[in-house]
């Protein structure tokens, strides 16, 4: 797992963080109908911005995620850090993405 964002996610494998950071378009455009399918909603190419929970630039679900929030108010960086991980949010998390087939974010 890796341990650069609160929850484990490896930001340089998210194509949202990607394609902020190249500034592509294309890519802006293929994570938005990708992710509309995922979460079902429909994403903007501006929508598709973020770079990484730990700036200032969040994907606007990240912006709205409880994991940061419960990273900070337990004094940590990481999940994984934390005396009850994997707690219920965490596994929950987890195992939706597991389902979704998106766990490569995670390598």
């Amino acid at each position: 797992m890796h341990k650069s964002s609160y929850c484990g996610v490896n930001c340089e494998k998210c194509k949202a963080y990607i394609a902020t950071k190249t500034n592509n378009d294309i890519l802006r455009t293929e994570v938005a109908n990708e992710w509309g399918l995922l979460y079902n909603r429909e994403f903007k190419n501006e929508d598709i911005v973020c770079e990484g929970c730990k700036s200032e630039t969040l994907f606007m679900l990240c912006a709205k995620c409880d994991i940061p929030v419960c990273n900070k108010k337990h004094g940590i960086t990481n999940c994984f850090d934390c005396e009850h991980f994997p707690c219920e949010r965490i596994q929950q998390f987890f195992d939706f993405h597991k389902a979704h087939d998106t766990w490569h974010l995670f390598e």
